[in-house]
């Protein structure tokens, strides 16, 4: 597996925040408050997944991109700083375990090159859930961004 390296600048994500265990709990919730208030200033309808890794946790933060952090109260905005990323293509009907490994893989060795970035101290990933995103379908697409920062 090898990913596209990319370049974003910052991201501002409006959604929820909660137990990274409970995702659909997560994305339910936050699809019923857009339907209920929408989202100021949003980019786009592209969803974003982060998840934020600390000790034996993980904390998940679903929602879409605004331009600016000034939203409805409803939500919390989740400041991305500019990053590279290593971006790989998951197909969601054969799974994430398989491609999971694959990334640490290719994190491992490329170990002397690029070290994977951190937020607040804490390892961190992006799903990012556009077009090609179309439930379980055979042909449906997540992206999968790491961050990450080169070694000098």
């Amino acid at each position: 597996m090898h990913p596209k390296i990319i370049k974003k600048g910052e991201l501002l994500i409006a959604g929820v925040t909660g137990d990274g265990s409970k995702i659909r709990e997560l994305w339910q919730k936050f699809i019923e408050l857009c339907e209920k208030t929408g989202v100021k200033n949003k980019l786009s309808d592209n969803g974003y997944e982060i998840r934020i890794y600390n000790e034996n946790q993980c904390r998940c933060h679903v929602g879409v991109r605004v331009s600016d952090s000034e939203s409805d109260s409803h939500f919390t905005v989740l400041k991305l700083p500019a990053s590279t990323y290593a971006a790989f293509e998951v197909y969601v009907a054969r799974g994430y375990d398989s491609e999971n490994e694959a990334m640490d893989e290719w994190l491992e060795a490329n170990r002397d090159k690029y070290k994977q970035r951190r937020i607040d101290g804490s390892p961190y990933v992006i799903e990012y859930y556009d077009e090609r995103f179309d439930g379980d379908s055979e042909d449906s697409i997540v992206e999968i961004w790491i961050p990450i920062e080169e070694i000098k």
